[in-house]
């Protein structure tokens, strides 16, 4: 298995996008400016994180992480030549992984786009999801 404590930290753009895609800076933000902007409007200038991540509980935040690092995923190995397509045959991953592709696109400079858009039209020549809910772990 990868080590995945090699990987640089999640970087500001990629955790104010997953915020916003999960709707924290609207339900979960104690900042009535993210609230009214429905986006991260405030990060700590320590660890450039959104101020909504706080609100979380133990939980939540593992969750939000492992959602954040299934988006970095996509965004850094989403090309058509890769054999990692992102789409797995259990229902509830699969619903995840279109989200995470989502967030992925916003992310991405235009000069990937297009090579983006055959990724994700590959992705959608995979079969169904076959399996209810998520692999067992």
């Amino acid at each position: 298995m990868f080590d995945r404590s090699r990987l640089p930290p999640l970087d500001q753009p990629l955790l104010s996008r997953t915020a916003e895609m999960l709707a924290l800076p609207s339900r979960a933000c104690f900042i009535r400016a993210c609230r009214r902007a429905r986006r991260c409007s405030f990060l700590y200038e320590s660890d450039r994180q959104p101020c909504c991540l706080d609100n979380l509980d133990e939980e939540q935040r593992r969750l939000f992480d492992a959602f954040a690092e299934l988006v970095r995923d996509i965004r850094d190995y989403s090309m058509p030549a890769s054999k990692l397509l992102f789409a797995s045959p259990w229902r509830g991953e699969r619903e995840m992984q279109d989200a995470a592709v989502a967030v992925a696109r916003s992310l991405l400079p235009k000069s990937r786009l297009r090579s983006f858009r055959a990724f994700v039209a590959l992705r959608a020549k995979a079969p169904p999801p076959s399996l209810d809910g998520f692999p067992p772990a």
